[in-house]
């Protein structure tokens, strides 16, 4: 909010319990001062109708206002009445309204736009969630705190009916109001919804959609025209024409908006929206794949030379399922002094699997050893172009056997294309020959006047293309866009067009009073500049012209002067002046002429006006007389003190 100005004459200096120390500012519903209780600031908002017989229904609804979720609005604190005038007490924000900050610094864009968009969405959410339909949303109801943007002056519907009703005006601001506000039908929680939609074109264009000029036009406007969406671009650009749909069955409510807003639920991945699915769970699998060797022979327990068993032999196999025992020599062993069993296999006691564990475990670890070498081998050693010669071994290397000297022929045994076919692809590859276009970036041209902006796209080698203009509160000339946007990558020659500010232009407001012309020049994103009042034939009040005049393109801020309409005419200035010349003088003016003598003792004096009745440039009514005091010369034989009185009627000759 805007510093607090001091209190006027007949503000009331208390409202309950709460201490009035300044105004923040007064609209159409009605005056906001700065209140205080226990040391705590409030924003207090007196209307300036009463609420006649909707006492109870006011209260009401700011009961319910209490409950709505203060994260995104001011929360209401209190509420009350003032001699029959209502007034609601508020959290106060240090901050500027959204309408304020857009005629400063410009339109929202980007990161900031949606951000406004989702946290006045939530707001209104929230506010319908509470039961309550705002009715006046509008960028004057958008404050911009440190803790991000907050809605207003929810709550005060009921009031504002009654305050209408009695005043005979409509309730909202006609940029912002929904077709069924203005046709006097049902008003629901999509009516905010339009506004929000008119808000968020305002926030991205600094205009309404529907103009915001005189209010007969703005209200024909938005019943049957298309709105202007301007610069609002994507997917925030299509949800925003929906919510001003003509009908409000065809609008999305406020939950739906906030959930457009946010994205829908059914395309956020899987792994938010529940337990994360199975391809992020799953482990990674070992980058050398488990080995799979041939079956080894393994040595007999007793350790006789040539003593070997195949595992898995059968008595149906060609090879002897058992060794020859060390105890004869001779002697072929039968089944029972071999201890082999019934199927022709040897078996072994408890005492021969401890002693033959170790060599089984050592094969094991051998040959995983030797196979994670190879692939080793066949990945590495191409890609460093080793061309070392290496000479296949034939013999079986034996299990304690160091791993250098058995890795390498082990890797070109196994597979020997294999290290060609990876050296191939380890190769880097080839530049092509042709020659690829050269690229630059686009330079940073927003925020740049178009001269320069010109120059700097000719500076980085490319080509300026066609030069656009749209309405926007930045100084006129001052680029807002360019196509390709600043540091996108385009080949050297490329067109760059731009997008440039064509200032706002001065709206038209003679012939309104002085407090709509105000309204209309601070809604156009202007400033209201010096106010100068001119005597004339129109009621007090009235505008009777603007300086720049309406239609004038200026930057968005530009003070605006405006000279206002006094009722009468001004009259002249007649002292000094002869008394024949200073009568005509006022004649001419529309004012009938009483004379008053006065003697005076300098003879220079004699004859001339000493003094007029009404002050010179004052606006007085035409036909009004206005005595004129002339001098005199002594006269012997008559007190000097006492004046001579000419005759009050018309004069010869008028």
């Amino acid at each position: 909010m805007p510093t607090a100005q001091p209190l006027r004459t007949g503000d009331p200096q208390r409202l309950g319990e709460y201490e009035l120390s300044g105004r923040l500012g007064e609209g159409g519903q009605g005056a906001v001062f700065l209140g205080s209780r226990s040391g705590e600031t409030y924003a207090v908002k007196l209307l300036h109708g009463p609420v006649g017989d909707e006492r109870a229904a006011f209260l009401r609804e700011v009961e319910l206002a209490k409950h709505v979720a203060r994260f995104c609005t001011a929360q209401v604190i209190d509420a009350g009445f003032d001699e029959g005038r209502p007034y609601i007490v508020s959290e106060y924000v240090d901050g500027p309204s959204l309408a304020r900050e857009v005629a400063l610094t410009g339109p929202r864009r980007g990161g900031a736009l949606e951000r406004l968009a989702v946290s006045t969405a939530t707001a209104i959410t929230a506010i319908h969630r509470a039961g309550i339909v705002h009715r006046d949303f509008k960028p004057q109801n958008v404050l911009l705190g440190s803790d991000g943007p907050r809605v207003i002056d929810f709550g005060l519907a009921k009031a504002l009916d009654a305050a209408a009703t009695v005043s005979g005006r409509g309730v909202g601001t006609p940029a912002y109001m929904a077709p069924e506000q203005i046709t006097a039908s049902a008003v629901t929680g999509k009516a905010d919804v339009f506004s929000w939609g008119a808000t968020m074109c305002f926030a991205a264009n600094a205009t309404a959609p529907f103009g915001q000029d005189s209010v007969a036009p703005v209200l024909h406007r938005i019943l049957t025209a298309s709105p202007e969406l301007g610069l609002l671009e994507g997917r925030l650009r299509r949800l925003v024409e929906s919510c001003l749909e003509k009908d409000a069955r065809n609008r999305p409510g406020s939950r739906e908006l906030l959930f457009e807003l946010l994205g829908e639920s059914d395309q956020l991945p899987a792994e938010v929206l529940g337990t994360p699915p199975p391809h992020i769970l799953r482990l990674t699998p070992p980058l050398v794949p488990e080995p799979r060797t041939p079956p080894m022979a393994e040595p007999e327990a007793t350790g006789v030379p040539g003593g070997y068993v195949l595992p898995g032999g059968t008595a149906g196999d060609d090879r002897p399922s058992g060794p020859v025992t060390a105890s004869d020599p001779g002697q072929t062993p039968s089944p029972s002094a071999s201890g082999s069993g019934g199927d022709g296999v040897r078996t072994v006691d408890s005492d021969d699997m401890g002693r033959r564990g170790w060599p089984r475990a050592a094969v094991a670890v051998s040959a995983a050893l030797l196979v994670t070498a190879a692939v080793l081998s066949a990945v590495i050693v191409p890609t460093l172009n080793r061309d070392e010669p290496v000479s296949p071994v034939a013999r079986p290397a034996p299990p304690a056997q160091s791993l250098p000297e058995t890795s390498k022929p082990a890797a070109e045994k196994s597979s020997p294309a294999k290290p060609k076919e990876t050296q191939e692809a380890s190769k880097p590859p080839v530049d092509p020959t042709v020659p690829r276009p050269v690229t630059v970036p686009v330079p940073e041209l927003v925020g740049l006047d178009r001269a320069k902006a010109i120059k700097a796209i000719k500076q980085a080698g490319l080509v300026a293309g066609p030069v656009t203009q749209a309405d926007s509160p930045q100084k006129i000339g001052q680029v807002l866009s360019s196509k390709p946007a600043s540091g996108v990558g385009v080949p050297k020659g490329s067109t760059v067009s731009l997008q440039v500010s064509a200032g706002l232009a001065v709206p038209s407001v003679v012939g309104l009073q002085r407090k709509a012309a105000e309204s209309a020049l601070t809604g156009a994103g202007l400033a209201v500049g010096t106010v100068t009042r001119a005597c004339s034939d129109q009621p007090n009040g009235r505008v009777l012209g603007t300086q720049p005049q309406a239609g004038k393109r200026v930057a968005g801020g530009t003070a605006v002067a405006l000279t206002v309409a006094r009722k009468g005419a001004a009259v002249p200035s007649v002292v000094g002046r002869p008394q024949e010349d200073g009568r005509a003088a006022l004649v001419a003016a529309g004012f009938t002429v009483r004379s008053q003598g006065q003697v005076v003792e300098d003879e220079s004096r004699v004859g001339m006006i000493l003094s007029q009745s009404v002050q010179p440039g004052t606006c007085a009514q035409r036909g009004v007389a206005i005595v004129i005091v002339v001098g005199l010369e002594g006269q012997s034989g008559s007190d000097p003190g006492e004046p001579s009185v000419t005759p009050t009627g018309p004069i010869s000759g008028e």
